[in-house]
């Protein structure tokens, strides 16, 4: 009897605890709890061993000048040109100590809210010697950068002979208080071109002034039940400034202003469609860029994180790209981005569903021809596999450091680069092809009713008969990709049959086109039906 009721009161107490489990979230909050522990604990451990630092201090009265531009960025949300405050400091590494400039980095919280782990951006002053060859760099902890693909991107970058802001990892101390580990990046400077085998040369960009002010401004419009403003930020692509980045005033009415209009030029000659692709940038520079992020699974290619260096001997744009966006939060195996797809940007905390820069480039079919032909190239491989193996040493080094710092976060996954190259690769070579009905016969001209079912290009080349002829088109004709969550569109295609009966509607369903996704070697076949829809 004791006993029965011991186990009565055992069940009561653990429905209890359930009931209240789930009515205050004691779970969630009792798992979040302990992986909290074993993060700081795994940190503290790693603290004491860690050898490699970097020390910065600040004076209380530069410190609060710090925290006031914290506090106004917490205030509005997002980290605004007005409120990016220069403080004066001193930067410590190996018994070496320089002056230096610090200011809060980056426009979003995630970089700032924590309560002491902030990215920072730093100036070393004149008067001292350059760190890592660098008088600009930037400071921020690797969950903000993507963990380590920020580093892998890096490495691409330099194995591709692109311009690569480099990594490195530091324990940063800031003003005695130990912040782990910390990546360093190169800023956008002349130090950096000059690391990269560049020529002294303006870099120019699109500016993100524009696009703050009217996303804070839409925030505030929503906070009123009104959606966004009349001024939105949808198309602020075509409104933004094209501005120099890091453009020293010693060089006004010398050969680097000179160089600065051209490239400033160019870029607007871009936007305005003046020019072709080919005499703006640098393409085939531009392509390996995008093939790289893509391959990577980058979320996005965003023209404003992107930079560009006018090369004076080519007299062309060549880009400057950081930031690899790759968040192992979303579930990879079932959700993928599509930007290297088309320019639709199927997101929906985006405010616009259109990327109008990648549009332009897409637009024209000899850059989007030669991009799709190199993602296949470099999908065809294990390209970052081979990437990392040639770099293990290093590789091992840095993961082993984060992971440590990081034990609860996903911090890599070659599941998730493998499943995205044969997703791309799948993707270039589609099983599904083109819908092809036969619309009328006359005088030797066959006309076809021709719809494109996916949502890369197609370039049909010409037809294949039963007994193995073929008939090709003087020039492919090309039928752009099926936009998302929208029908297919007919086109009406002529081909001269030269007299063949073949090409009569009852023997039609015998025959084939034949067609290549833009870009790609393999020539694919698609069946013609008889049966058809016409409107009369």
């Amino acid at each position: 009897m004791k006993k029965n009721f011991k186990n009565f009161i055992f069940v009561v107490i653990i429905f209890f605890l359930g009931i209240l489990t789930e009515r205050f979230e004691l779970d969630s909050k009792t798992v979040s709890f302990i992986k909290n522990i074993y993060e700081s604990g795994s940190r503290l451990i790693y603290n004491l061993s860690t050898k490699e630092r970097l020390e910065i201090s600040i004076d209380q009265k530069e410190f609060e000048k710090l925290l006031n531009s914290r506090k106004e960025a917490i205030d509005e949300g997002i980290l605004q040109e007005k409120m990016q405050r220069w403080v004066n400091g001193k930067l410590l590494h190996n018994n070496l100590t320089r002056d230096v400039e610090v200011r809060l980095k980056g426009v979003f919280p995630d970089h700032w809210t924590h309560s002491n782990r902030w990215s920072f951006k730093v100036k070393v002053k004149n008067n001292s010697k350059p760190f890592k060859n660098l008088n600009r760099f930037n400071l921020q902890t690797p969950e903000t950068s993507s963990f380590m693909y920020e580093w892998v991107l890096m490495k691409a970058l330099e194995k591709e002979n692109l311009i690569s802001l480099g990594i490195d990892y530091y324990d940063l101390v800031v003003n005695g208080k130990n912040l782990g580990p910390y990546m360093l990046q190169g800023g956008i400077s002349d130090e950096v071109l000059k690391i990269n085998k560049r020529e002294q040369g303006p870099i120019v960009g699109f500016s993100k002034d524009l696009f703050l002010k009217e996303f804070k401004n839409s925030q505030r419009m929503n906070k009123l039940g009104a959606t966004g403003s009349l001024n939105g930020i949808e198309d602020n692509f075509w409104r933004e400034k094209i501005q120099p980045v890091q453009f020293s005033n010693n060089n006004l009415g010398k050969t680097q202003e000179k160089y600065l209009k051209e490239a400033i030029y160019l870029l607007e000659a871009f936007r305005n469609e003046e020019k072709r692709i080919s005499e703006i940038f640098d393409v085939n520079k531009l392509i390996k860029i995008m093939v790289l992020r893509a391959l990577l699974g980058s979320s996005e290619f965003d023209y404003r994180d992107t930079k560009f260096y006018f090369n004076p001997s080519t007299k062309l744009l060549e880009p400057i790209t950081k930031e690899s966006h790759v968040d192992l939060s979303f579930n990879f195996k079932d959700y993928y981005f599509s930007w290297w797809i088309d320019s639709t940007n199927n997101k929906p905390h985006r405010p616009a569903n259109k990327s109008f820069f990648l549009d332009l480039l897409y637009k024209d079919k000899d850059f989007h021809r030669a991009f799709l032909k190199q993602l296949n190239n470099y999908t065809n491989d294990k390209y970052y596999e081979n990437l990392i193996n040639e770099n293990k040493r290093e590789f091992n080094k840095f993961y082993k450091i984060q992971k440590l710092n990081y034990p609860n976060k996903e911090i890599f996954s070659f599941d998730q680069l493998e499943i995205n190259r044969i997703r791309i690769q799948d993707f270039l070579n589609p099983v599904q092809g083109l819908n092809i009905y036969f619309s009328s016969y006359n005088k030797n001209i066959l006309e076809l009713s021709v719809s494109n079912l996916q949502r890369l290009p197609v370039e049909i080349t010409g037809i294949e008969f039963a007994d193995g002829n073929k008939i090709f088109l003087k020039e492919p004709f090309l039928i752009e990709g099926r936009k998302p969550q929208s029908s297919v569109e007919n086109i009406i295609l002529k081909f001269d049959c030269l007299f063949k009966e073949e090409c009569q509607k009852l023997l039609i369903d015998k025959q084939k086109v034949l067609f290549q996704v833009l870009g790609q070697k393999k020539t694919k076949k698609a069946n013609i039906s008889m049966h058809y829809f016409k409107s009369e």
